[in-house]
């Protein structure tokens, strides 16, 4: 059996704040094969983002600590490594596109500036000229047209969707063996969207890279996704092949997100079904399971934080529902 290109395992994550210490990760545990992709889905605030930046050590200092886990890199765990070490690992091999591209490229630099920046960090030994040539090869990839003129650039003269693809041959300059791309289709329109998925599909195939895909649309996740775990308050609630979620999702959490879809055979002008209340501060998270304030199923066992159970390939937390 191949062994996971990245293995995370009980991974728990807090920030100090001024009300006090939030446990905003707690148990957190998948694996992702090289060449697969994983999609992270939830509401705001289950932990997607802070998962992602917890594996490349980009929590923001000194508030966030990671307080126990692993997170197994081909076999080496990145939170024992120094930060020199790190440098060598974020970009050859982790390469991020962070949430909102509207705002993650500098507004005061052109294009060639931080692209550059970007990839003579990793390349310090190419000239110039040869980082000038790397650049342009990037934002073909990526299917910028004219990259000779965009490189001169600013962020503001480019359009969403551009700098989205910006930001992904920024991750991509070091052609890393994991992806995570945070959100990279928020606030795109639908042809926009469907081109940026398409664009990550062909690279991820060209380079045989596995990808952390985190997002809030299930439609998302059924088109370019291999497996999918369900995250709710900082843990998961279910993990498996997304042709199994899909068809049998088995958490209320998770069903509870399928539900509120709309569908073309549903009642024109009905409500849309609704997970009603919200997700819990991590300041007041309910004890047992983290889900059952707002459970349809919740029981007197829900107190008790569910075990979790493993079938096939398949992970489910619930003390109501079975594999």
């Amino acid at each position: 059996m191949t062994k996971p290109l990245l293995e995370v395992s009980d991974l728990a994550v807090s920030f100090e704040t001024e009300r006090g210490r939030a446990a905003v990760l707690d148990g957190v545990s998948f694996q992702l094969n090289a060449g697969e992709t994983l999609g992270l889905v939830g509401e705001s605030g289950c932990g997607k983002s802070v998962t992602s930046l917890a594996i490349t050590r980009l929590l923001p200092k000194p508030s966030g600590q990671i307080d126990q886990g692993q997170v197994l890199l081909d076999g080496v765990n990145l939170l024992s490594l120094s930060p020199a070490e790190l440098r060598k690992i974020r970009g050859p091999r982790i390469g991020m596109v962070f949430q909102d591209a509207m705002t993650a490229l500098n507004p005061v630099k052109r294009l060639h500036q931080q692209m550059a920046e970007s990839i003579s960090l990793h390349a310090p030994e190419l000239s110039p000229k040869a980082i000038q040539e790397r650049s342009l090869e990037l934002l073909n990839d990526v299917g910028i047209p004219s990259p000779e003129l965009r490189l001169n650039d600013y962020p503001h003269q480019l359009s969403g969707g551009m700098r989205q693809r910006v930001m992904i041959a920024m991750a991509l300059s070091a052609e890393p063996d994991l992806l995570i791309a945070d959100e990279p289709t928020t606030a795109l329109d639908v042809t926009v969207q469907a081109q940026i998925l398409a664009l990550i599909q062909r690279l991820q195939k060209e380079r045989g890279m596995a990808v952390i895909f985190i997002t809030h649309d299930l439609g998302v996740v059924a088109q370019i996704c291999e497996r999918v775990a369900v995250m709710y308050a900082g843990r998961i609630a279910e993990q498996g092949r997304v042709a199994d979620l899909f068809s049998d999702p088995k958490h209320p959490y998770t069903r509870g997100l399928f539900n509120s879809i709309p569908h073309l055979d549903r009642e024109p002008l009905t409500e849309l079904p609704t997970i009603e209340g919200l997700v819990p501060s991590p300041f007041d998270m309910p004890s047992g399971c983290r889900f059952s304030t707002r459970c349809p199923q919740v029981t007197e066992r829900c107190k008790q934080s569910p075990e979790l159970q493993l079938k096939q390939g398949r992970e489910l937390a619930c003390h109501e529902v079975s594999l």
